[in-house]
């Protein structure tokens, strides 16, 4: 398969509270801006996508809840797009169409289904009601034919790989079987090899809000490792951006110029680091 570059804007609860300082659900008026802020990093995208259609399967990650017009226009256009199925700003995972989640997915008809879900390292009592509703959502995504992927966040004393190991070993005795994982960065090469042997699909990297120096060298192991299949990289890419449109100190064209930049780079550092 094409690695997978994925420039997911998802974010409801954090991005309203760090850019508006308010608490999630916002009001009205702040609610049009979010809408605005997520079309220029869509803009941003769209212009990035003129030189990263070629080198991959570039694709966008957004909410019904602030990017319904772009998800319309993503597969207007015919590029990949994924359909956000969590609640934002809560500890336990929650669909946020409720029962309801199923009929909102086929109605979407997205690339990819996706879902985030925290997971803790020894609250069992946690981790086992979340994984009922993720293979609920596991099984109803086989059946239709739409994959899912998943992201879960990793909580506790142990290394990063042994996190990710016992937490998707645990998934999988709950019968969640994700199409594709959306998983933290691992450390080495050799990690993320023992890791494949574990995940058996596809798996692509997340950026964590990290810096560009740090989330370049996660890029350069995962890409040269040979078992990642590309990456979601988010507010590394767009947030300081935002944060200086939200502050005047950057006009909207230069925003979206800033984005188009920031994605672009990653999808040659990873291309350049598998060769």
């Amino acid at each position: 398969m094409k690695p997978l570059f994925i420039l997911p804007f998802d974010h409801r609860n954090g991005i309203i509270h760090e850019l508006f300082g308010v608490v999630y659900p916002p009001n009205p008026t702040i609610a049009k801006k979010v809408v605005a802020l997520k079309k220029i990093i869509w803009d941003g995208f769209l212009l990035g996508y003129k030189t990263t259609k070629t080198l991959g399967d570039c694709g966008i990650l957004v909410d019904e809840e602030f990017g319904s017009a772009i998800l319309d226009d993503a597969q207007r256009l015919g590029i990949t797009h994924i359909l956000t199925t969590e609640k934002s700003g809560t500890t336990g995972f929650g669909f946020v169409h409720g029962k309801g989640f199923g009929r909102a997915i086929i109605q979407r008809d997205p690339t990819y289904a996706k879902a985030l879900v925290n997971y803790t390292v020894g609250d069992t009592e946690l981790n086992n009601d979340n994984s009922e509703k993720l293979r609920e959502l596991s099984h109803f995504c086989i059946e239709e034919g739409i994959p899912l992927m998943l992201e879960p966040l990793f909580h506790g004393k142990k290394s990063a790989f042994a996190m990710a190991s016992a937490g998707i070993h645990d998934m999988h005795n709950h019968g969640i079987r994700p199409a594709m994982w959306k998983l933290e960065p691992m450390p080495t090469q050799k990690d993320w090899k023992k890791l494949a042997k574990i995940t058996k699909v596809p798996m692509v990297l997340l950026g964590r809000n990290a810096s560009m120096k740090e989330v370049d060298e996660w890029i350069t192991t995962a890409a040269k490792s040979g078992v990642v299949d590309g990456f979601a990289i988010g507010r590394t890419v767009f947030f300081d951006a935002l944060k200086k449109y939200v502050a005047k100190t950057l006009t909207r064209d230069a925003a979206v110029e800033l984005i188009a930049k920031n994605y672009i780079h990653y999808v040659k550092l990873w291309n350049r680091s598998q060769k």
